[in-house]
């Protein structure tokens, strides 16, 4: 009984520095790489409580291989975007400019009900009144209300709700996301203009968004 608490307290405190290693982040924020970590962790972490014949060291350092390999995941998703994109997938809009993109759902496997109930987690009732809403590599649905359906701010009193569009990433991380570019009408000579203008280079950018209107806030790298 005592080797079996034990060993339990030991798995309990290196499962808890495992998940710190890896960053704070609930379960419905997490992306796939992460997920199956998770998933993994749980069950290295059982194994040696349910046989006591089993050496504990082969189940931490099973354990700390997961974390680094999810550490560096997550690095080289950080500098990579194309690694970024084959492991945790990009965001799929699945309402553009108020029009249900079945396509897209039958890509993702989503039904009309599940999508419904996703917004009614973001306190929509009525699919009629979303703009757009993006599925998110996380599983999680963003939403963003037509321009009548949108809460009035005392900056909006008496007037009518712009229409700014969705804001597109056009820059992540020091880097052009170039495939996003001929969906919003740019080109990479339009956006070295905008830089050229706002005295930046795209190195110093961590983020840089392009709606309707123009260009957002650029975001520059601390």
């Amino acid at each position: 009984m005592a080797t079996l608490l034990i060993r339990t307290f030991i798995l309990f405190l290196l499962a808890v520095i495992s998940v710190r290693l890896m960053g704070k982040r609930q379960i419905g924020e997490m992306q796939p790489t992460e997920l199956v970590v998770t998933i993994l962790l749980s069950e290295l972490a059982a194994a040696p409580m349910q046989d006591l014949d089993m050496p504990l060291i082969n189940s931490a350092m099973s354990v700390f291989l997961l974390v680094a390999l999810s550490i560096i995941c997550s690095v080289l998703s950080m500098r990579f975007g194309r690694f970024r994109e084959a492991f945790d997938g990009h965001p799929a809009v699945v309402i553009n400019d108020g029009v249900l993109d079945q396509k897209k759902m039958r890509a993702l496997r989503l039904t009309v009900q599940d999508l419904m109930s996703s917004l009614r987690q973001k306190d929509v009732f009525d699919i009629e009144q979303v703009q757009y809403a993006i599925v998110e590599t996380n599983g999680t649905v963003s939403v963003m209300l037509k321009p009548e359906y949108t809460p009035l701010t005392s900056s909006l009193a008496g007037k009518k709700a712009p229409d700014d569009g969705l804001p597109h990433l056009v820059i992540c991380d020091g880097k052009i996301i170039e495939k996003a570019l001929p969906g919003v009408g740019l080109d990479v000579k339009l956006l070295k203009k905008h830089l050229k203008k706002i005295g930046r280079d795209e190195s110093e950018i961590m983020a840089l968004t392009y709606s309707k209107n123009g260009f957002g806030k650029a975001i520059d790298k601390k």
